[in-house]
């Protein structure tokens, strides 16, 4: 079948999404919590998209692809809506600047759209920094977003259920178990929180003491003997 992407047609496979038909086609939609290994949660409200048929604004990942639709990605109200939602995620956000900023999600589409980071010293601590005794995972919640990805990474990919979401509204922060340590909350120390994270809000000790990637590798975990594959920075 096919839709309309920005007045170009854009064929779709029987149980895509808009947003996994539009980059197939190569057309860039901007996504915070969405990753194509894990189920969408539609809760970043940055790949929100015009529907034609529908007359309102969508998010393109939990958008089923229909044959005919036409789909706007970029008309004015939703670049100043992706603007908005950067700036107040932003608002919140204390950066790190020992860590690698070629992988941060939020700062690559922030400057993509213009939007300044505050001053470190604008943006007040909201949780301790480092404050899991871990020996891999080095935890900030002050860069979180709740985008849920390390939730969904460590239930659907490792099926382990560390993390979960805790309070709400303003108050909602992530933990592990139920506000216990990652190690008495089972964590295994696999590091798969950490590689989903879009912002470094778990980051690898190890990777955070190194200096900065030249180039990505394609390799096998040699964990247990499943083989799972992943891309590793050096």
């Amino acid at each position: 079948m096919k839709l309309e992407i920005d007045g170009r047609p854009v064929p779709a496979a029987p149980g895509q999404t808009v947003l996994e038909a539009a980059r197939a086609a190569g057309i860039v939609i901007p996504t915070l919590c969405y990753h194509p290994d894990l189920s969408p949660a539609g809760s970043c409200r940055l790949c929100l998209v015009w529907d034609e048929r529908l007359g309102r604004e969508t998010a393109a990942c939990k958008l089923p692809a229909v044959a005919g639709m036409s789909i706007r990605t970029s008309t004015p109200a939703i670049v100043a809506h992706r603007r908005l939602v950067l700036r107040l995620l932003l608002a919140g956000y204390q950066h790190d600047p020992r860590a690698d900023d070629r992988s941060n999600e939020l700062l690559h589409w922030a400057r993509a759209y213009g939007v300044e980071m505050l001053s470190p010293a604008a943006v007040a601590p909201r949780f301790p920094i480092d404050s899991d005794p871990s020996p891999v995972i080095r935890v900030n919640w002050n860069q979180c977003i709740l985008c849920t990805r390390c939730i969904r990474a460590c239930a659907e990919v490792q099926g382990r259920f560390v993390w979960h979401l805790a309070e709400r509204g303003h108050r909602a922060h992530i933990v592990a178990g139920t506000g216990q340590t990652m190690e008495a909350a089972r964590c295994e120390a696999c590091g798969a929180c950490a590689a989903y994270c879009p912002t470094g809000a778990l980051a690898d000790r190890n990777a955070l003491a190194r200096p900065a990637a030249e180039r990505l590798v394609r390799t096998t975990c040699g964990y247990c003997g499943v083989g799972c594959q992943f891309d590793l920075n050096v």
